[in-house]
């Protein structure tokens, strides 16, 4: 998940102060934690998870603003009301288990004992299929991540160039791919050993991750090529990651010290347009940039 932020709601002060609550007798029958139990475990996908864990929360208590922070990122369930109230819970409720997260209600309204201790009767059912779920993410994570550079990889690539074209489909989102291509690349393993390559391509894959929103993605397609996924995207978030790429290989001196450059090509996304013809004109003005450079080289 990525991280939010809310700006309307940030105007108001809230009391952060995290609680903890033992419910001394249960308030949910039988029936509604057999309910809750099967809605909580219909999917192992953490957003999918809290969302249905948001709308127990709604039917059994009232609709709050709620926010779960992880090491997995920050999940933002808004419903778009300013409120003047915050309560937090560190999950899971005992100190005699490891801290896996916590999850804060945002509401108009302070909350009420009883609706502190059913929510704690909720958390109950919420930890254990929440840690499944952190641990398939988790899982995830590392089928998806290029082991190298820590960024994600060609499947990873695959599946989220496919969700952006079909969330820019549906919203009507500007949508902008950049290919990346190291420069020479081959003479610095050839010259310094493929170890000396390695650390280029973690270091350029630490500057592309700098230089990116929350909302872009980078990945590693192979070898020294790289694509970043702008979303939004146009020409002037274009400009930008090439402004600050620029920036970000002068001051870094590994980099410098071996003349490192790189090629960048890019396409903006066309309502119609498939993942194949997107990749396959910016690869176009990629190749069009490499061999302009190696002319000028002649």
């Amino acid at each position: 998940m990525k991280a939010t932020k809310d700006v309307a709601l940030a105007k108001y002060p809230f009391d952060n102060k995290v609680v903890t609550l033992v419910s001394n007798g249960s308030t949910l029958s039988s029936e509604s934690r057999f309910k809750c139990l099967e809605l909580l475990q219909e999917s192992l996908d953490l957003k999918q998870l809290l969302t249905n864990f948001a709308s127990i929360v709604a039917r059994t208590i009232r609709p709050f603003n709620i926010l779960f922070q992880s090491a997995n990122g920050l999940f933002s369930l808004n419903n778009q009301q300013h409120y003047h109230f915050s309560n937090s819970y560190n999950l899971p409720l005992s100190s005699k288990c490891p801290r896996i997260g916590s999850i804060t209600y945002q509401s108009n309204k302070p909350l009420m004992i009883s609706e502190s201790q059913l929510l704690v009767e909720l958390h109950e059912l919420l930890i254990p299929c929440l840690r499944h779920a952190l641990k398939f993410a988790e899982l995830n994570a590392l089928v998806f991540k290029d082991h190298l550079t820590n960024v994600g990889n060609r499947a990873y690539y695959d599946e989220s160039l496919q969700r952006a074209i079909e969330q820019s489909c549906r919203g009507h989102q500007s949508l902008s791919l950049m290919l990346f291509d190291i420069n020479d690349f081959k003479p610095i393993n050839d010259n310094y050993g493929h170890l000396k390559g390695d650390q280029v391509l973690q270091n350029f894959a630490a500057i592309l991750t700098k230089i990116i929103r929350v909302s872009d993605m980078v990945f590693r397609l192979g070898g020294d090529e790289f694509v970043v996924i702008l979303q939004p995207g146009d020409q002037h978030s274009i400009d930008r990651v090439e402004e600050r790429l620029l920036i970000e290989i002068s001051n870094t001196s590994f980099l410098t010290n071996l003349n490192f450059s790189t090629s960048v090509g890019y396409a903006h996304w066309h309502m119609g347009e498939d993942a194949n013809s997107l990749f396959s004109a910016a690869d176009r003005m990629l190749y069009a940039q490499k061999a302009k450079k190696d002319m000028l080289n002649k």
